[in-house]
This record gives structure tokens, sequence and C-alpha cells, in this order.
């Protein structure tokens, strides 16, 4: 447990704790955000001692549930949210843990009938990793516990690394090391005495939009007294609280929104860059003057994200291939020396159609549907006419990237727009590729649609929300989270996700398809939302990613690391990428004739994760 705890301190520096229960233990290092006194130290007993638990998260709404407890004649000895959770134990069971808004993954001991509960909030925002061995059960935060506690080898998995390749991330319940799962957001993990496993779903997922024929003004000025509620509550700590602006929209609306709430002027953050393709300086400044933040600036110069680069897939603790890591870093360290929590504009982009590719996917239905022989040569035109530039989300790489991606199901096309290897290249890239891997991947991105979807009709109807709940239950919960949550928590900094909360998600879910994209416009509630709220520069803007120059880098500055971690004798040696695929790519990176940035930091992510997870286990 000590072993664990010391991969974990980052997460929480400020106390440590274990508790001896049944036949096991509970740890736990602690960020204090609520009642900072020793009364909130965890692993934490409700005061009849009959519920120990062990918590890394936010209950939203524990005020309310804590009335509920004490009219209902439970004690407190603190006013941590943590007690909370317990005693509603005691009132409701596992009933309780529908009852949670908030961001939580959790481990409860009911000590009467010998059972542990591993629980995850909605979204999966707050992450939860577990394994069984012959020794037991185990479960932690980060990946690298649970392969320090010397139960779990350092081997890959062969269906995560498939699916890895393709989608730069591994999709829950997989993880990338063998015999080791993720618990998948909104459900609940029961371990009985005996030892058995059950996994089930604590809350059902909201269905389809209902027809409707109501003025968009009125869903606007729900969202306006909904954004101003949620955003109040999750301003709720005993620690100062602040907000990052990259003055793109979802994160300028938060900031508005915690300017009217806040008792005081807020605090803002951001990330500028020297190179103009990926600079948002002029949006943020602009945001920031507009709603009178205490603005906070740092400007990153090339080296400072290179120095960091190879540190990153020990941040990550799993293989995530999102450029955008590099900077969330470096905010979060530079904003956690004026700050201890924040909040952040993630998941609306997932609940709102903030991506080009749910508009590609409309206007590219007729080119979905060529044969496949039509459809390779309009790419190989693209490449021949269209010289690479290795700018921020320049036009030749978008081109080149809808026609590489186009395939006549929407599910399967919109994952190779936001992924990188295809499945026909994997046979050449991988030393050890299964078409049956291949299949239950598959199967596996179509759950969360499988789900929504009724007669053909409704199926065609509904194509939109469809293409979200996807990219919510991967993109969202095992991308672009994870990234968050690694990448801030490695300063020991809290990033609180408004858009998220279950009423904001649930009012999404219910929102007609032309309230999130009408015509060519993304997020058209939260523009008509943001007009007169915000500069109109704001809302006239291009989507621009939060990303790094690597496709610059991988030719010149960083180079010399790609030959030294993809050198063909070392991945012909680790056994899973084949040497000549490999070397075929960066030669033409490197000779300007394509642009394989993706799938070079896909590869090199990877290769740097397995190095040190293979450290982490001595």
């Amino acid at each position: 447990m000590r072993a664990m705890h010391a991969l974990l301190v980052h997460r929480g520096p400020d106390a440590a704790g274990v508790e001896v229960v049944a036949d096991g233990l509970l740890g736990h290092v602690r960020l204090s955000i609520i009642d900072l006194s020793p009364a909130g130290t965890q692993p934490l007993w409700d005061i009849q001692r009959r519920v120990c638990i062990t918590y890394n998260g936010e209950i939203y709404n524990f005020r309310e549930l804590r009335d509920e407890c004490r009219r209902a004649g439970l004690a407190f000895r603190s006013t941590s949210d943590t007690e909370v959770i317990v005693n509603q134990y005691l009132l409701h069971g596992s009933q309780a843990f529908a009852r949670f808004n908030g961001i939580f993954a959790f481990c409860l001991h009911d000590a009467s009938s010998g059972e542990f509960f591993l629980v995850r909030d909605r979204m999966g925002i707050k992450p939860l990793y577990y394994g069984q061995s012959p020794r037991g059960v185990f479960f932690a935060s980060e990946l690298k516990a649970l392969v320090r506690s010397g139960c779990f080898a350092p081997a890959v998995d062969p269906a995560a690394l498939q699916a890895y390749v393709q989608l730069d991330l591994v999709p829950s319940p997989l993880s990338m090391v063998r015999d080791v799962r993720k618990l998948p957001g909104g459900h609940a993990l029961r371990l009985e005495r005996s030892g058995r496993l059950e996994i089930s779903r604590y809350v059902a997922p909201d269905g389809l939009p209902a027809d409707r024929s109501a003025p968009i003004g009125d869903d606007v000025a729900a969202f306006d007294r909904l954004i101003h509620q949620v955003v109040e509550r999750q301003m709720v700590a005993d620690v100062p609280v602040g907000v990052f602006l990259s003055g793109g929209l979802d994160s300028s609306i938060v900031a508005q929104v915690a300017t009217d709430v806040a008792p005081a002027r807020i605090g803002s953050f951001s990330i500028g860059f020297e190179d103009q393709s990926f600079d948002e300086s002029q949006y943020f400044s602009t945001v920031a003057k507009a709603i009178g933040s205490e603005h906070h600036c740092e400007i990153l110069t090339p080296a400072a994200l290179l120095d960091i680069l190879p540190v990153i897939p020990q941040v990550a603790c799993e293989p995530l291939a999102d450029g955008s890591i590099l900077p969330t870093y470096l905010l979060s360290r530079f904003t956690r020396r004026h700050v201890k929590v924040v909040l952040s504009g993630d998941g609306a982009d997932e609940l709102l159609a903030g991506y080009p590719t749910y508009l590609a996917a409309r206007w590219a239905a007729p080119l979905s549907h060529l044969p496949r022989r039509v459809r390779t040569g309009l790419l190989r035109l693209a490449h021949a006419t269209l010289p690479v530039n290795y700018d921020n989300l320049s036009f030749d790489y978008r081109v080149k990237k809808l026609l590489a991606g186009l395939h006549p199901d929407p599910i399967l096309q919109n994952q190779r727009w936001l992924g990188t290897f295809l499945p026909e290249e994997l046979p050449e890239l991988l030393q050890a590729y299964d078409p049956s891997l291949q299949s239950a991947l598959e199967a596996l991105l179509h759950e969360p649609s499988r789900g929504l979807n009724g007669q053909a009709a409704r199926r065609e109807r509904h194509w939109l929300e469809a293409l979200l709940r996807t990219d919510q239950r991967f993109y969202l919960q095992d991308g672009v989270l994870v990234k968050v949550d690694r990448a801030s928590m490695a300063s020991a900094l809290e990033v609180r996700v408004p858009y998220l909360d279950n009423d904001i998600v649930h009012f999404a879910h219910q929102l007609p398809a032309d309230r999130k994209l009408l015509g060519a416009d993304f997020k058209h509630l939260l523009k008509r939302y943001a007009r007169g709220r915000l500069p109109a520069a704001v809302l006239a803007r291009p989507k621009k990613g939060f990303g790094a120059p690597l496709g610059k880098w991988f030719r010149s500055e960083l180079k010399g690391l790609l030959q030294e971690t993809l050198a063909p004798s070392k991945l012909e040696a680790q056994g899973f990428f084949r040497p000549q695929f490999v070397s075929r790519l960066l030669a033409e990176h490197w000779s300007g004739q394509r642009d394989h940035r993706k799938q070079i930091f896909n590869l090199l992510t990877f290769v740097l994760w397995y190095d040190h997870i293979r450290r982490a286990s001595i």
C-alpha cells in the first residue's frame, strides 16, 4: 500500500491514510477541498463504524443530501461531502449511488454484509481501475499503482493495443495492462464476501430527444437558469476557485457565468503559444477584459513543450495520443500556483455538437457510399494535388483526413475521422493483428447508439444523437477527460466540468437536433445564448484545437527522439509494431512527402509509455 501511495501522492499531497477493513486494506491520499480539518481525512468511517469509504472527487449536491440524512436522525462529525456518501448509503443502500451529482470514484465497504462497492460517476470524469488477482481485488485511480502492487505484470492487452492505435485512446472497460480493467462511467462493481464480482449500471441512460416545437428562446432561458445554478454549486469550496479560459465559446461561457455568481473577482488562466497557428491569445484576452476577470497568462515556448514530452507518458499513466495533453499539463502546473480548483469548458462539444465531424457526416453521406476503389482514388488525388502543410488543422490535413475516413457506417466513419490508424492498415502495422479483436471493438463502439435505436425511421432521424452519445462514451470519457484528469492531478489541481453536471447532461440529451446543429452552425443553442453576453469575435471565430506543433517538431527538434524511440531494433524486440512500416512513415514525414504527425505521435506515445510502465513495476 505504501508503494502504491508513492505513485499517487501527486493526486493528494495534503494527507494520506490506510485503514484495515475485513480481510483487506483501504488507502487514500488526500487533496483537501471541502472541510480542510483532520475530520475529513480518509479512509473515513461513519459514526457507527458500519461503512468505510475511500473517495476521490466532489459531490455537488452534498448539502441537500446532508440535510436529508440529518432529518433521518443520522449524525455528522465533519462538514465534508465524504461523510454524506456513507450516510446516504446507510439510508438507501446501493440505491444512493444514483442520487449523487458530482465527479467521483470511490470504494465503499459495508462491514455488516462484508461487501465492497467500486462506484464511478455517470460521465466517467474521475478514473477507477481495478483488477482481480490470486491475492484479491485491487483498485486505484491510476494504472501504474496497480502495476506497482506486484499483482499485475506490465503485459500489454492485445485488444487494448489494437483499439488504441485506431482510436488514440483505450476504450473502457479495457486497459492497456492485461488483467486490469476500467470501470465505465455510471457503473458500480459489487464484491461479495465470497469473492464474486458483479458489475451493473446504477443509472439508466437518458432516452432520445422528444419531438417538440417550442421556440428556441425557451431553451436558451432554461439553459441560462441551469448554467448559473450549476456553476454556483460547483464553485463551492474551502479553497480558491478559478476558471480555464481558452477564448473559445465553451470556456468563455463558463468564465462569464462564474463572474456573475462569484462573490469576488474570479481568476482566469490561459496558455499562449509563440506559433501563431496554435495561439489563441487575442480571443482569451478579449474575453477576460469583457468579463473583468483577474487574468493570468503564460506564453509557451517550443522548449517548454519539448522538455515535458518524455514525461507525458508518466503523467497519463495509460497511452493517450492527444497532443493537447502537453499544453494542458503546463496550463495546470501554471494555474496551481494560484488556485487549487478550476472550472473548465470540457464536454460541451460532445453534448451540443461542437466538432466539424458532425457536419462532415451530413455532407459526406453521398461520398461515404461510393465504392471503396473510388474513395481510395479520391484520396490518392488529394495526396497528389494538395501539398503538405504542418500548421494546426490545415486545409490539406482536413481534406485528406475526411477522404481517408469515409465509410458507409456513420459510427465507424466518425471514429476513423477522430482516430489515427485505419483498420485496413493494421495488418501492416501490428506484428500480431487479430481480426476477431477488430469485430469485438466495432461491437463495443456501437453499444451507445444501439441503446438509442428503435425502428429504422427513428434511427435515421436521430443519427446526430447516436454520434454524440458514442463520442460521450469513448472520445470524451476515455480521451478528453483522461487527459484533463491526469494533466491537472499531476499538479494536485482539481478540475470541475459544469457542462457534465447531471442536470445539464439531461437537458442536452432532451434537446432536438436542430438546437445543436442547425445547418452549418455548430452548438447553435450555445451561440444563441452567448449573443450579447460575450464579444462577437468569440462567436465568429473558427474552431481551433488546443495542441502543439508536433508535425514540425518531428522533422526538427524531435527527430532524434524518434530515431531512438522508434528504432527498428527496439520495435522488433518489443514485438508490437512492424519496423518496416514505421520506418516508412518516418521517412515520408521527414521528407515532406506526407503528414504523419498523428501516426507518429500515436506510436511514440505508446513506446514511451511501455518503457515507463515496465520501470513502474520494479
